[in-house]
C-alpha cells in the first residue's frame, strides 16, 4: 500500500496513524470471485429471478415490432437519468446532454461489445467512463481516468458535521494491476447460466469497491453491469433482443444506504459471505424492476 503520511494528513487522518490499521482495499478483493458458491437461499432468490426475467423476455416478444423498439429505447433513455439521477446529478442539465450528445455510454459499450463483438480493453473501458461523466457536476475529472494519487477516501457527514471515513480505495499505484484482473475476469467466457446475473454484480462490485475514478464509480459499475447482463441474456437465454431489455438504478434509490453499507463490506472484507449479500441485494433491485417493466408493457397492450 503507497499511502503515505503526507496522504494521510490531506485525508485529515493522524499521520502516526500505521498504514496496516487502516480501512484500505486491497488486490485482494479479485481473490474469490472465480469461486463464489452460492448459499442456498442465494440460489432459491436467484433461481426465482431467473424464472422471472426469462418470463418477462417472452411477453415483450409478443409486442409488436414498433412498439418493442420503442420500449427498449425508452428503458435505456430512463436508465441515462437513473443513474445520474442517484448520484444526484442535475436533470435538467442531464436532459440538455441527452438531447445534444448522440454517444452515451451505454451506446458505445453496446456499439463496441455487442456490434463489433471486441474484448474490452483498457481503452474503451476508459473511453464508456468519459462518455458517461459528460455534462456532469464533474466532468473536470474525467480527463485524468484513473486516480493519480491517494487523495479521495469513501466517506459520510455523521450527525455532528464531520466526516466519518468508511475506508480508502486501492492506492493508485496498483490500479492499472486492478484494471488488468478486471478486464480478464470481464472477458472470460462465460460457461454457466448462473453466471448471468452473478458476474454482471461482482463487476458491478468490484467497480464500487476499488474506487479507481475521483468520482462516478459506482454509475460506471452499474453501466458495465447492465451492458454485462445483455451480453450473457443474448448468449445463454435469448437472441432475439438487439438492445439490453433491463436496466435496474432507479430501484437502488430506496435503498441508497444499504448498498453503500454493502460496498463498504464487501470492499474490506470480500469473503462469500459477503459476495452472497450483495448477490441477494442486487437480484432483489432486479425483480423490483422486472414488476415495473411488466405494468410498463401492460400500459403498451392497454393503449393498443
Amino acid at each position: 500500500m503507497a499511502y503515505t503520511k503526507e496522504d494521510l494528513k490531506y485525508l485529515g487522518i493522524d499521520e502516526d496513524t500505521p498504514v496496516s490499521s487502516l480501512p484500505i482495499v486491497g488486490l485482494n478483493v479479485f481473490d474469490n470471485i472465480d469461486s463464489i458458491k452460492l448459499e442456498d437461499r442465494t440460489m432459491g432468490l436467484y433461481e426465482y429471478t431467473l424464472e422471472l426475467y426469462k418470463e418477462f423476455l417472452e411477453k415483450l416478444k409478443k409486442l409488436n415490432k414498433t412498439n418493442r423498439e420503442k420500449f427498449l429505447l425508452e428503458l435505456r433513455n430512463n436508465e441515462v437519468f437513473d443513474n445520474h439521477t442517484l448520484e444526484q446529478e442535475n436533470y435538467a442539465d442531464l436532459y440538455t446532454y441527452s438531447e445534444t450528445h448522440n454517444s452515451t455510454a451505454y451506446n458505445y459499450l453496446y456499439r463496441k461489445l455487442f456490434i463489433e463483438k471486441r474484448p474490452l480493453t483498457s481503452a474503451m473501458f476508459n473511453k464508456g467512463y468519459e462518455i458517461l461523466m459528460r455534462g456532469t457536476s464533474n466532468e473536470n475529472e474525467i480527463s485524468a481516468h484513473y486516480r493519480k494519487n491517494n487523495h479521495h477516501a469513501v466517506s459520510y457527514f455523521g450527525d455532528d458535521g464531520k466526516q466519518v471515513i468508511q475506508f480508502l480505495p486501492i492506492s493508485y499505484d496498483e490500479i492499472e494491476w486492478a484494471i488488468t484482473y478486471l478486464l480478464g475476469y470481464f472477458n472470460k467466457p462465460e460457461v454457466s447460466e448462473e453466471e448471468l446475473f452473478v458476474k454482471p454484480f461482482v463487476i458491478h462490485g468490484l467497480i464500487a469497491a476499488l474506487q479507481m475514478f475521483e468520482d462516478g464509480n459506482t454509475r460506471y459499475g452499474r453501466t458495465l453491469q447492465h451492458s454485462k447482463i445483455f451480453m450473457i441474456s443474448h448468449k445463454m437465454v435469448d437472441d432475439s433482443f438487439d438492445r439490453p431489455a433491463l436496466y435496474f438504478s432507479k430501484t437502488y434509490l430506496p435503498y441508497r444506504q444499504g448498498y453503500r453499507e454493502l460496498i463498504y463490506k464487501l470492499a474490506l472484507n470480500p469473503n462469500n459471505q459477503m459476495w452472497n449479500e450483495w448477490v441477494r441485494f442486487n437480484l432483489n433491485r432486479v425483480q423490483d424492476q422486472l414488476f415495473n417493466n411488466e405494468q410498463k408493457m401492460e400500459l403498451i397492450r392497454y393503449k393498443a
